[in-house]
């Protein structure tokens, strides 16, 4: 790939991926001890992200961060119902407690119930 910086021209050898690391970030990411929350965390890991997880279940949450450690990152579980304003608040401190986030993932789904969301009153 040639890359133009002002008057010079530099070959640099670079993989795409690696314009999209995320090394020195820090992720928040609610509902991320399963599924598509789980997935993301994973996945921001592997591009070089700590992460602050946040979630329900304390188990799922301690199995997704020890998937973490594995890539080298840092994560702080963190258990509270995202459903609940004390919790959200008393997450959101603790979160910020670690260093500033740099990016948000809001994945908390919220809903209990299995009925189409017009149908809510």
């Amino acid at each position: 790939m040639m890359v133009e910086i002002g008057f010079l021209k530099e070959c640099i050898t670079m993989e795409i991926l690696d314009r999209f690391r995320l090394d020195g970030k820090r992720v928040f990411i609610s509902g991320g001890s399963r599924g598509l929350g789980r997935e993301m965390a994973l996945a921001l890991a592997s591009a070089g992200a700590d992460i602050v997880l946040a979630a329900r279940d304390q188990s799922n949450l301690e199995q997704t961060a020890e998937e973490i450690r594995r890539y080298g990152r840092e994560v702080v579980p963190l258990q509270a119902d995202m459903g609940e304003m004390s919790d959200c608040e008393r997450v959101c401190q603790m979160a910020l407690q670690q260093g500033p986030i740099d990016i948000l993932v809001n994945n908390v789904g919220g809903r209990r119930v299995n009925i189409p969301t017009v149908e809510l009153p």
